[in-house]
């Protein structure tokens, strides 16, 4: 069972890697099987298709990576906006170059495929319900004035992705700063 999960957890990073770098069209499977160092025959002990592949992907990499990022918005007492921009503004873990793998991926394979489209979607709202979540207990604790945290969930989301790819067409992380900071301010006035 052990060797079923090491298998199983190198297949799903290394198709993370070669989609992200190649986008999904342009990774054939032998690439991700020799960046993994897994043979055809176990993968497909795991998965039927590259496609199966990457859409455990999208929910054990991508959705998670969201996660990790965000929830721990959903523990914060008190000065959640604060929070909120602190965790938007670490720009750490970003890679301005290759863009957002969420946006990437919605750009390169929601209008094609049904099934990617819908894995997307659902990590996309997951994004979405973390920050909805948030700007909640900030109305509560009268942090913020009452709004309708749904839609100011979904333009922030918006604004974050949207800024990701602006500072991804200049290759400059400021692009992405300069977008956040417009954010902060109207976050501010409310």
């Amino acid at each position: 069972m052990k060797n079923q999960s090491t298998t199983q957890n190198k297949l799903l990073q290394a198709t993370f890697e070669e989609v992200y770098q190649n986008g999904y069209h342009g990774t054939g499977l032998s690439a991700i099987l020799k960046t993994a160092n897994v043979n055809k025959g176990s993968m497909y002990h795991l998965y039927k298709s590259k496609k199966e592949l990457m859409l455990d992907v999208i929910d054990k990499i991508i959705k998670y990576n969201i996660s990790n990022k965000y929830a721990r918005l959903l523990t914060v007492e008190k000065n959640i906006i604060d929070e909120l921009l602190l965790i938007i503004k670490d720009t750490s873990k970003f890679n301005f170059i290759k863009g957002c793998p969420l946006n990437n991926l919605i750009q390169e394979l929601s209008p094609s495929d049904e099934e990617f489209k819908n894995a997307l979607e659902s990590v996309y709202l997951h994004f979405e319900n973390i920050i909805k979540m948030a700007l909640d207990k900030a109305i509560e604790l009268k942090e913020i004035k009452q709004c309708n945290s749904k839609e100011l969930s979904m333009f922030i989301v918006a604004l974050i992705e949207g800024a990701l790819i602006t500072a991804k067409k200049s290759q400059n992380k400021l692009n992405y700063l300069i977008v956040i900071n417009q954010l902060e301010l109207q976050l501010k006035n409310l």
